[in-house]
């Protein structure tokens, strides 16, 4: 694992409509490693190596969840709304860093009003997003747009990546940098020439797949790899039943969500990687959300696709958790897959008779 390269991922800014400080992580790191680097219309990136063979890509979404700016008080209090999918107990009190046109990026914190000023019954209640601010310390809402604040500003968790123990990584959006420095890391050490390689990291997966659909476009790929976070059920009050995957035993494979089903195939040969390597594998289904593979799997008359995602811990909140050990798993079975693709191996995934 190239941990800096994750601490850089994670701590960028890159709410869904706003990946540039991620695009610039992905271009510095794979520029010299790629035959090309281009962007679809949204703005995803795409890099290439290769010009033969089929053309295979692994892709990893780049936008977080967060907050946009919609209203100036003029007591210089700000409120938002969410883009992606919150729960709004997991956002009061938190620290947030507000990204303004020009780059700047200014602390907040998400306020709330304190017990004491609670009845009892208010404290049973859960606060709503609508009420809800941004507080940065201003006295007015002309020292907030002196700051450079504007209607349509982005918002995002405050950067806090940490390693715990030898096996624990935290930060916020692990959903989907995770994704992304795997992608980079595969990208540079996969070398094999009966392939053309894409590397993508797509734009706005979290409010509908977007960049998913117009980098499919652009490409065109015969086979995809998708790699995602999902939910780690080894936590008190999540049903294990469904949510199955655990931190440290292994990278989950997506078996079916709300827009896509994995080539049985391809699967397969995803499965027989993990063995080869002896690395550990886990399954899972995700019935309410999805990931990129909902978009690549149907473009063009349909592609093989598969979505490898990586158990995590609280999702969509401030801070999330990722085990290291399935990081270097997932890393090890695609890698492997990687090498062992050729036109022979991706034709086969398609003939059905």
């Amino acid at each position: 694992m190239n941990i800096e390269l994750l601490k850089t991922l994670c701590d960028c800014s890159a709410v869904s409509g706003d990946e540039q400080e991620v695009r610039d992580v992905l271009i510095h790191t794979l520029e010299e490693h790629a035959d090309e680097i281009r962007f679809d219309g949204l703005g995803s990136f795409i890099a290439r190596k290769g010009t033969r063979g089929p053309k295979v890509a692994i892709v990893g979404h780049m936008d977080e969840v967060g907050l946009m700016v919609t209203h100036i008080t003029d007591e210089g209090f700000i409120r938002f709304d969410t883009i992606g999918g919150w729960w709004s107990q997991s956002m009061l009190n938190h620290r947030v860093t507000l990204r303004t046109r020009s780059g700047r990026k200014i602390p907040g914190v998400i306020g709330s009003v304190a017990p004491h000023a609670l009845s009892e019954k208010q404290k049973q209640q859960p606060m709503t997003f609508d009420e809800m601010f941004v507080d940065i310390g201003a006295n007015s809402r002309e020292e907030v747009v002196k700051c450079g604040i504007a209607m349509g500003d982005f918002i995002s968790p405050e950067a806090n990546f940490a390693q715990w123990g030898e096996d624990k990584i935290v930060a916020k959006a692990l959903d989907n940098r995770v994704g992304c420095a795997l992608m980079a890391e595969l990208f540079q050490r996969v070398d094999n020439p009966n392939i053309t390689l894409y590397g993508v990291g797509s734009v706005e997966e979290e409010v509908g797949l977007r960049g998913a659909q117009t980098s499919a476009e652009s490409i065109k790929p015969d086979v995809v790899i998708v790699l995602d976070t999902a939910v780690a059920g080894d936590v008190p009050g999540i049903d294990a039943v469904k949510y199955p995957l655990k931190l440290g035993q292994g990278p989950g494979v997506m078996l079916f969500d709300k827009r896509y089903f994995p080539n049985q195939k391809l699967l397969a040969a995803l499965k027989a990687s993990a063995e080869k390597r002896e690395a550990v594998l886990q399954f899972s289904t995700m019935k309410t959300g999805a990931t990129d593979g909902g978009r690549y799997n149907v473009m063009g008359g349909g592609r093989p696709v598969v979505a490898l995602c990586l158990p995590t811990r609280y999702l969509h909140a401030n801070s999330g958790m990722i085990s290291a050990t399935d990081y270097d798993a997932a890393f090890t079975i695609v890698h492997e897959l990687l090498m062992s693709l050729d036109e022979e191996h991706v034709a086969a995934f398609t003939q059905f008779r």
